[in-house]
């Protein structure tokens, strides 16, 4: 991402130019722009940053063990009834 404003920016070229400037685009991309290759005009793919196209959950992730199971305990239905119930409907 650029220092100065802290935005992505965005540039659009065509598949055949991405062929031709491919190293060139792809520090662009290190840099923190998004490049939008097109083909005859319609966009095809992303090249962004590193990491960025990740899914929330995985760059959340933590090393280690999972934490323990918590055994509820108490009065009402349990989970498999409901379950089996909303299955039903």
């Amino acid at each position: 991402m650029p220092a100065s404003t802290g935005k992505v920016t965005e540039e659009s070229v065509s598949l055949r130019d991405a062929k031709a400037k491919l190293s060139h685009l792809t520090k662009q991309a290190r840099a923190g722009s998004r490049v939008v290759i097109t083909n005859h005009g319609t966009p095809v793919a992303d090249l962004v940053p590193h990491g960025i196209g990740k899914p929330t959950l995985l760059r959340l992730k933590r090393p280690g063990p999972l934490p323990k199971a918590v055994r509820l305990e108490g009065r009402g239905t349990d989970a498999a009834t409901i379950l089996l119930r909303d299955r039903a409907r």
